[in-house]
C-alpha cells in the first residue's frame, strides 16, 4: 500500500515553479547539504517508470550473449589466414568486435542504472518532510475554489464588454412597396444609428421614396436621387448626467476591480482551512508514533514476560496484565492510525498533483517534529487593527458594493426629474424634382423639444427609497465587518500567547514524566514496583506527550488564525513557517539519560517502603 501511494504521488507532480519557490526557504532552513538531500517538491519531480523484472532478466541476458559472442569473435581472429580475403575479413572482424565492445559497455552501463532503479536504497532518495508551504503552494496552483474565483476576471471583462455594447453603432435598412392599389410607391433607406456618452442619440442616413404617394403622405416622397438626413436627439434634464447605459459601465468597471479581493478572499479562508488539517494531520502522525512505541514497549515487555515466567522469574499474573495491556495499546493505535487517515484524506483536497487530482499525504512525509514557537513580538492593538482593515479583502468588496449602490442613488434621482428633450434634424434632397411643385429640393433643418413627465414619479422614487436603504444595510456591514475584524485579532492574539504559555508548561511537564518513568522503570527492573504500577506511569507519560503534540497544533492553529485575520498572504508566511528550525522537544516515550547513583536508588527504596507500608 504504501508504495502504492509512493509511486501515486510520483506521478502527481505539483507545480514545479510555485513549489520550489516554498522548498528553497525550507530547504535552507532544515534539509543538509549535499547530493542526497531532497526537497518534497525535487522528490515530486522524480517520475519514475515502474521497473518490469523481466525487463531487467532479459537485459542481463542480453549482456551474457554479448560477452559471449566477444569472445567468439577474438577466438576465430586468432585463427584466421594470410590471404587478402582472409586478411579483409579479420578487419571487418576488428571493426565488429569494437562495436560489439561498446555495445557491451551501453549494456553494462544499462544493466548498472537497472540495478540502482531496482535498489530500495538508490532508488528512494533521501526527501524532505511535507512542509506547509508545499500544501498552501499546491492550493494556489490547483485548488477548485481558487480556480473557480479566478474566473471572476474574465466575468468582469466580459460585464465590461457587454456594457459598452450600449455605445454600439447600429446599421439600420428597410425596403418597403406596395406594388397593389390605386397608389402603388416603393420605399428603402438605410442609415447609422449610435447613442452618444451624454445620453443622446445621433443618426445620419439616406432614404428614396417612388412611385404615386398618397398626398397625405407627401413626406415620404423624395427626389430622384433620394434624401439625406442628419439628426441628434440630447437631454436636457433626465438622462444628461447620468443615465442607465452609464450606470451599467461604471458598475462593470467596479466589477473590474472586484476579483483581486474575490481571489485574495477565497485564498486566505481555503488557506487557513488547508493550514489547520495540516497541522492537524501532522499531531496525528505524532500522536500515532506515540502509540505505536507505546504499543511496542508492551509488546517488547511482553516478550521478556513469556521467558521470565517460564524460568519462574516472574509471576503468570504480570503476563496476564501485560498482555491486557497489548490489546488496550493496540486499540488505541488504531484508533490513532484511524485518526490520521481520516486527517489525510481530508488534507489530499488541498495537496494536488499538477493535474488537480487530490494526493494523498502518506506517514513517511511527516515531518519528526512541530516547528519550533516563537514568542510574538510586542504589537500595538489599534496599529495591528489599521493594517488589517487595509489588507482584508471584506472590506473592499463591501466599499465596491456601497459605491454600486451610490450610483443606483444617483440615477434615481435623475429619475425624478422630467424628461426635456432637444431634437435637431438636417435634411436635403438629390437629383431632379420629384414633382412640378419642387418642393424637395431646399435644405431643411429642423428643431425644437420634447417634454415628459409622471406626475406622481413613483418609480422614481420607490427605487431611491430602497437604494438609500440598501446603502444604510451596506454601511452596517462594514461597521460590522471592522468589528470582527478586531475581535478576531484579540482572540488570535489572547490564544496565541495562552497557548505558547500551555506549550512551556506542557514541556516542563512531559521532561518531569519521561525522568518520573525512567526511574520507576529502573525501580520495576529491580522489583521494586509491579506491572500495574509501571503501566500508570507510562500511560501518564504517553498522554503527557499527546497534550504538547495538542498544545503545538493549538498553537500553529492560532498563529494560522493571526496571520488570516491580518489577511497577510498565505504561501509567503507558510515559507517562514516551513522554515523555523524544528522543536528540541523528547521523543515520544522516550526517556533521556538519566544516571541513578546508589543514593538515588536508596530513595527509591524508602520510597518503595514507605508505600507499602502505607493503609
Amino acid at each position: 500500500m504504501t508504495r502504492w501511494c509512493i509511486r501515486l504521488c510520483l506521478v502527481g507532480v505539483l507545480n514545479v515553479g510555485v513549489l520550489n519557490l516554498a522548498a528553497i526557504s525550507v530547504t535552507n532552513a532544515q534539509s543538509p547539504d549535499g547530493p542526497d538531500s531532497k526537497t518534497f517538491a525535487q522528490f515530486l519531480m522524480l517520475i519514475e517508470d515502474d521497473i518490469d523484472s523481466k525487463k531487467l532478466a532479459d537485459t542481463k541476458d542480453n549482456l551474457s550473449d554479448a560477452k559471449a559472442s566477444v569472445e567468439d569473435a577474438s577466438s576465430s581472429d586468432e585463427s584466421s589466414g594470410e590471404t587478402d580475403d582472409e586478411t579483409d575479413d579479420e578487419a571487418d572482424d576488428e571493426t565488429d568486435t569494437d562495436e560489439m565492445l561498446d555495445q557491451d559497455e551501453d549494456l553494462d552501463d544499462e544493466a548498472a542504472s537497472m540495478a540502482r532503479l531496482t535498489d530500495p536504497q538508490a532508488q528512494q532518495p533521501t526527501i524532505q518532510a511535507l512542509s506547509l508551504a508545499d500544501v498552501i503552494a499546491s492550493l494556489y496552483q490547483a485548488y477548485p475554489e481558487i480556480m473557480l474565483a479566478r474566473q471572476e476576471t474574465a466575468i468582469a471583462s466580459g460585464q465590461m464588454l457587454s456594457a459598452i455594447g450600449a455605445y454600439d453603432t447600429k446599421f439600420k435598412a428597410h425596403a418597403i412597396a406596395e406594388p397593389t392599389g390605386f397608389y402603388r410607391s416603393y420605399r428603402s433607406g438605410l442609415g447609422l444609428a449610435r447613442q452618444t456618452w451624454w445620453g443622446g442619440q445621433a443618426t445620419a442616413g439616406y432614404r428614396i421614396g417612388r412611385g404615386l404617394i398618397q398626398p397625405w403622405y407627401q413626406e415620404r416622397q423624395t427626389n430622384d436621387a433620394g434624401e439625406f438626413k442628419v439628426g441628434l436627439i440630447q437631454p436636457l434634464l433626465q438622462g444628461r448626467a447620468i443615465d442607465p447605459q452609464r450606470v451599467e459601465f461604471f458598475k462593470a468597471q467596479l466589477a473590474q476591480q472586484a476579483p483581486g479581493p474575490i481571489i485574495l478572499q477565497t485564498l486566505l479562508e481555503a488557506s487557513l482551512d488547508a493550514a489547520k488539517l495540516y497541522w492537524e494531520w501532522v499531531a496525528a502522525g505524532n500522536v500515532l508514533e506515540a502509540q505505536r512505541q507505546l504499543l511496542k514497549l508492551s509488546e517488547d515487555r511482553g516478550e521478556q514476560f513469556e521467558a521470565g515466567v517460564k524460568a519462574g522469574k516472574f509471576p503468570e499474573i504480570d503476563l496476564i496484565v501485560n498482555t491486557q495491556l497489548i490489546a488496550e495499546r493496540r486499540a488505541q493505535t488504531l484508533d490513532a492510525e484511524q485518526k490520521f487517515q481520516e486527517i489525510a484524506f481530508k488534507l489530499s483536497l488541498y495537496l494536488r498533483d499538477e493535474n488537480g487530482q487530490p494526493l494523498l499525504p502518506i506517514e513517511p512525509w511527516l515531518p519528526e517534529r512541530f516547528p519550533e514557537i516563537e514568542d510574538r513580538p510586542e504589537s500595538d492593538f489599534q496599529d495591528d487593527l489599521i493594517s488589517a482593515l487595509g489588507r482584508r479583502p471584506e472590506l473592499q468588496l463591501l466599499y465596491l458594493q456601497l459605491r454600486s449602490l451610490q450610483l443606483d442613488r444617483e440615477l434615481a434621482c435623475n429619475e425624478m426629474l422630467p424628461v426635456l428633450d432637444l431634437i435637431t434634424e438636417m435634411s436635403q434632397d438629390m437629383g431632379e424634382p420629384s414633382s412640378s411643385s419642387e418642393d424637395k429640393g431646399e435644405f431643411e433643418l429642423v428643431f425644437g423639444i420634447t417634454s415628459e413627465v409622471p406626475i406622481q414619479r413613483r418609480k422614481a422614487r420607490g427605487k431611491l427609497q430602497s437604494t438609500v436603504a440598501k446603502m444604510a444595510q451596506t454601511n452596517q456591514k462594514l461597521r460590522l465587518v471592522r468589528d470582527k475584524i478586531g475581535v478576531e485579532i484579540q482572540t488570535a492574539t489572547n490564544q496565541i500567547d495562552m497557548s505558547a504559555e500551555v506549550v512551556r508548561q506542557t514541556e516542563i511537564a512531559l521532561v518531569a514524566a519521561l525522568e518520573t518513568l525512567d526511574r520507576y522503570r529502573f525501580a520495576f527492573e529491580k522489583g521494586k514496583i509491579d506491572l500495574i504500577f509501571l503501566n500508570l506511569i507510562e500511560t501518564k507519560a504517553n498522554e503527557t506527550q499527546i497534550k504538547l503534540v495538542k498544545s503545538q497544533q493549538t498553537w500553529f492553529a492560532a498563529l494560522a488564525n493571526l496571520q488570516t485575520a491580518f489577511g497577510l498572504d498565505p504561501l509567503e508566511q507558510a515559507i517562514t513557517v516551513s522554515s523555523l528550525p524544528p522543536s528540541d522537544n523528547p521523543e515520544p516515550t522516550v526517556a533521556p539519560d538519566v544516571d541513578i547513583d546508589d543514593e538515588e536508588e536508596d530513595d527509591i527504596d524508602i520510597d518503595e517502603e514507605e508505600a507499602n507500608d502505607a493503609p
